[in-house]
């Protein structure tokens, strides 16, 4: 059997760096609260597109970053997670990858609570395979967390990406080629991308995107229809893009998360704005603006925003809570209320006596924003 070539591996960008640490960040803290659930005994984690496990610059990777993760949380002090199973499946369609994956990992010691397999196949053939059988035997996939990440536009099935999500505590993480997918509209051989395109957002929906747009616009237009049609699947109420740029501010991907918890969004958020302290890349989302994205000290856009689309009516403050988590790079709405409020645009109903400073949202009946 012929080894595998080191030349065939490839240089990790500084995005790709931040994407992985992203992962690793999040998995940490998803397995800390997951596996203190008594229901839960086992978690499962999903790499779609696992790759051959390093890289040419680094030794880094997805799946060693989840493992990495796991063990951590493991073996943290007072953790309490040693009866919990967890369970780790690598999807890889290369046998090179596959056999390289393999040697990497194995070579690494990992808790005996730690069970890994790598499948040589294609996404959509494994991962779909296994969550039809698990339909088809009326089961419950045990809480996942899927990472998807292929190589370009396509690959990205919807109907796999709903039946995850169709299952309680599941949660996704995805590389949306914006850019790539907007090149299949615009194709001149246009009839050879639709199979792509359906599969891509699970309908016809995208036959509604103007292929005459400039690519950014197209790009933007792209990831608002894909959101909307993860917004569309049942319980799903976190979506949120972080659009992974260069060095340069050129769009490389969107990473996509969603998610039926808002602990779950909240704690991706504070994975994201961890790693991009870093500041040798930036993360944006179209869809709020073409700022960097965590910058919570300037909270006016937002808040004008947050006050086009909530004001002119009284408003639980859940609702403000939600519009932060979907909308906006804060992960509350307080910072934002707390602008509005200098400007005199707000009225608060309080729940017995009015609270001196803040928004707490214990003693919040509802809330008023002026238009």
């Amino acid at each position: 059997m012929p080894s595998f070539n080191p030349s065939a591996l490839w240089e990790a960008k500084p995005h790709t760096l931040a994407k992985i640490e992203i992962v690793r960040r999040y998995l940490f803290l998803w397995f800390l609260i997951l596996g203190t659930n008594p229901r839960h005994k086992r978690l499962a984690y999903i790499d779609g597109f696992a790759g051959p496990g390093r890289y040419s610059n680094s030794e880094q990777s997805s799946p060693i970053a989840a493992l990495q993760a796991a063990k951590t949380a493991i073996e943290r002090p007072g953790s309490k997670l040693e009866n919990v199973e967890f369970s780790f499946l690598f999807v890889e369609k290369r046998k090179e990858f596959v056999e390289n994956l393999e040697s990497v990992v194995s070579a690494n010691s990992w808790p005996p609570n730690i069970k890994w397999k790598i499948e040589q196949g294609s996404f959509e053939e494994k991962v779909g395979g296994i969550l039809s059988d698990i339909r088809r035997q009326r089961q419950q996939l045990a809480p996942t967390f899927a990472f998807v990440d292929p190589f370009g536009a396509t690959g990205l099935p919807f109907r796999v990406i709903a039946e995850i999500l169709s299952h309680p505590s599941c949660e996704v993480l995805l590389n949306l080629d914006s850019d790539g997918i907007g090149r299949l509209i615009t194709a001149q051989e246009f009839e050879k991308n639709q199979q792509n395109l359906d599969e891509l957002f699970g309908d016809r929906s995208w036959l509604q995107l103007n292929p005459a747009l400039p690519m950014a616009k197209l790009s933007s237009a792209v990831l608002a229809l894909f959101k909307k049609r993860l917004r569309s699947l049942p319980d799903v109420r976190y979506v949120f893009a972080f659009a992974m740029n260069t060095s340069e501010r050129q769009l490389n991907y969107h990473l996509v998360f969603a998610s039926r918890h808002s602990l779950g969004l909240e704690k991706m958020k504070e994975a994201m704005k961890t790693v991009d302290q870093t500041g040798s890349y930036s993360f944006s989302d179209d869809s709020i603006g073409q700022g960097l994205l965590f910058k919570f000290d300037f909270p006016g856009e937002y808040a004008a925003k947050m006050q086009a689309s909530l004001g002119g009516a009284w408003r639980p403050y859940a609702e403000y809570r939600e519009y932060a988590l979907n909308e906006t790079p804060f992960i509350n709405p307080k910072a934002m209320l707390e602008h509005l409020k200098l400007s005199g645009k707000i009225q608060v109903s309080w729940r017995g006596a009015s609270a001196r400073s803040g928004f707490p949202e214990d003693k919040i009946s509802s809330i008023f924003i002026a238009k």
